[in-house]
């Protein structure tokens, strides 16, 4: 019978980034509740973000450029109300700000429950040989997909909703007065926006993590 021998430390850390990329992809799967909870925090943060900052560009466009029909029958309503435009940014940006902060704590609360609910699993795998950067890499991996599956569809949203506010204030004219060199900078904005968001969530978690021990990572009781 030939004795059972332990991995070599380098193997697991020397694995190609393709198949770390395939055991982060598999995590998700398995866990794919757990990952909608992320996804749905991020959707929620950039699709209200990406649909703030599009609305306040097509409006600001309007006053510029729309027809004096247009304008006037705006001002007349309240949207081009010059003396609230100022109160009516800064209240804009701290719902922001505040929408971002609450998507950010709820990516750390559910990576950290990821985290607890794999005690064991990082355990095995530090016993193979995995390194600290090995789940470090790993658990900043799932949350840049997560990330970037919940950015892209919040930014669909966040321009569907900003579109259709726009067609019912401003009817057909929507389209001659959208800026889209002015949306395009804030997609791109967004979306690198929602990306880092997620990442710099999932620091910490995955910091905790990297510097488990095995044994105590194998101890451990969920």
């Amino acid at each position: 019978m030939k004795p059972v021998t332990a991995t070599p430390q380098s193997e697991i850390e020397s694995l190609p980034l393709r198949k770390v990329v395939q055991i982060a992809w598999r995590a998700i799967r398995v866990r794919i509740w757990r990952s909608l909870l992320v996804v749905s925090g991020i959707i929620l943060a950039i699709s209200f973000l990406t649909y703030i900052l599009c609305s306040d560009s097509l409006l600001r466009h309007v006053a510029d450029r729309g027809s004096s029909q247009l304008v006037e029958q705006l001002t007349k309503a309240g949207a081009l109300n010059q003396d609230n435009e100022a109160n009516q940014r800064v209240q804009t940006y701290w719902m922001v700000g505040l929408a971002l902060l609450i998507s950010f704590v709820g990516i750390v609360n559910a990576m950290l429950m990821s985290v607890t609910e794999r005690f064991r699993e990082i355990g095995t795998m530090k016993c193979l040989g995995a390194l600290d950067t090995f789940v470090l890499r790993l658990f900043l991996l799932e949350s840049a997909f997560e990330g970037t599956l919940g950015t892209a569809v919040g930014l669909c949203i966040g321009l569907f909703l900003s579109y259709a506010e726009g067609l019912s204030l401003y009817g057909n004219d929507v389209w001659k007065l959208m800026p889209l060199s002015e949306l395009g900078v804030i997609v791109v904005g967004c979306y690198i926006a929602g990306v880092i968001l997620t990442v710099v969530g999932a620091l910490y978690p995955a910091y905790e993590a990297a510097k488990m021990t095995p044994v105590m990572a194998l101890r451990s009781e969920v």
